[in-house]
């Protein structure tokens, strides 16, 4: 169960990278059908965060079908642990010392929450 978790997680936050990734390319907003067509349907990233978001949901209602509510989406958590870790890899953001250490405990959690599973 920890692994598929870490697996629709994974998939989670690489959709969302993907959408930050397609946010980053585009123009100042206009409400427009070009603008929306050129900058946003047409977007490469945006395209790949759409179908990713959408697997990692669709593998989300596997997971509650199969597991227990009160095991798996406390799991989810580890999702701020990816994206941080991406903030940093990825994006260059700092990440400061109170982060880590409520990395530190969010992987505790997730520890005590999967010892139970």
């Amino acid at each position: 169960m920890v692994l598929l978790m870490l697996l629709q997680t994974a998939m989670l936050v690489f959709g969302q990278v993907a959408l930050k990734l397609a946010m980053q390319d585009l123009p100042e907003w206009q409400w427009t059908w070009a603008h929306i067509w050129n900058n946003v349907i047409l977007n490469l990233w945006m395209q790949v965060a759409v179908v990713t978001l959408i697997a990692a949901n669709l593998f989300w209602f596997w997971l509650l079908s199969k597991y227990p509510f009160s095991q798996i989406y406390p799991l989810t958590s580890l999702g701020f642990i990816f994206g941080m870790l991406a903030g940093l890899v990825i994006f260059h953001e700092s990440v400061g010392y109170w982060q880590w250490i409520g990395v530190v405990l969010v992987m505790v959690g997730c520890y005590c929450i999967a010892r139970v599973a």
